[in-house]
């Protein structure tokens, strides 16, 4: 990602040149450094990875605490995106409204409107979603942890989209809305 500028609470806020995975990480991601962490006496799967719909190799991986996702980003060499990174990857650099534009969010393009007995879709599985980097699933699919402690970019159970919207949640919590990607 090249450096610039994104919007925060109606401030334009620099942000320094880095690198945004292109999709959250998926269960098969965390199943490796799970694996990994086996015998440091790491934790078992993430509870919704057990649930059908959710546990798919392919799938975004949820239901991971603040602290999880810290650790993984650490072992895989990386670290998660701060909260205007985050927001720089889904404005890009033309002061579009959603990752993909200016057209409001539909199902080609966002995974959301699921309802409480939903899940997430695959990673990926929405070309026309992508933002001005690449990045797939920068709105809807999963709520994404930052390094702010802050979770960002809606999920697939909400019935609607907005740009900037945060998720403030305990730390230690889990849901089966929250994910996350890396950045370095």
């Amino acid at each position: 990602m090249p450096r610039g500028r994104a919007l925060i609470d109606g401030r334009r806020v620099r942000a320094s040149a880095f690198f945004l995975d292109i999709h959250p990480v998926s269960n098969h991601d965390y199943l490796e450094f799970l694996a990994a962490r086996r015998a440091l006496g790491a934790r078992e799967r993430p509870p919704w990875m057990h649930r059908p719909g959710f546990g798919e190799p392919d799938m975004p991986v949820v239901g991971v605490t603040h602290a999880d996702a810290l650790a993984y980003a650490r072992w895989a060499g990386k670290r998660l995106p701060t909260l205007v990174e985050w927001a720089r990857a889904a404005q890009g650099d033309d002061g579009r409204r959603f990752p993909w534009g200016d057209s409001e969010p539909d199902a080609a393009r966002a995974c959301f409107g699921r309802s409480a007995r939903g899940s997430p879709g695959r990673r990926g599985e929405r070309e026309a979603g992508r933002g001005a980097f690449g990045h797939y699933d920068l709105l809807g699919n999963v709520w994404e942890w930052c390094a702010d402690g802050v979770c960002v970019g809606g999920f697939w159970g909400a019935t609607s989209l907005r740009p900037g919207a945060l998720l403030t949640q305990a730390a230690d919590s889990r849901s089966g809305g929250v994910g996350f990607r890396c950045a370095r």
